[in-house]
């Protein structure tokens, strides 16, 4: 079919063509929106997390008792201290008298776990070695 020497115009085919190209581009930029807002929600989670277990490890032996224990910190995140005594002769030399030392040392494991969606269950662990004074 011939168009005529003064026509300006689109076909309804290329027009079409236009609309699927835009259709499919539109639906990829949104998929990617998408996933960012996703993992930032997921980034904030895990800081707050994080932050929540070095605040736990950092009040073992000073506001919280030296024992395991668990809780809650709203409705969405719970957390858990492990408090088990470390064997002192991994770390010390094998001929030290371990009778004269005034310290126990303890291995002190915070977990943060909360729920991401219907399935998801994460969770952050953190760990380390508290050394305590023995009491007389």
């Amino acid at each position: 079919m011939k168009r005529p020497a003064n026509y300006h115009g689109f076909s309804l085919l290329e027009v079409l063509v236009a609309f699927a190209i835009l259709s499919l581009t539109l639906g990829v930029l949104l998929q990617v929106f998408a996933t960012g807002l996703r993992n930032t929600a997921n980034a904030e989670d895990y800081t707050r997390a994080v932050m929540q277990a070095e605040s736990l490890l950092a009040q073992v032996g000073i506001t919280l008792p030296v024992e395991s224990q668990q809780g809650e910190l709203d409705d969405r995140f719970q957390w858990r201290i492990t408090v088990t005594p470390f064997p002192i002769e991994t770390i010390l030399d094998p001929e030290t008298p371990t009778e004269t030392l005034r310290f126990t040392p303890y291995q002190v494991v915070a977990e943060v776990s909360w729920s991401a969606g219907a399935s998801q269950a994460r969770s952050v662990t953190l760990e380390t070695l508290r050394v305590l004074p023995v009491e007389p």
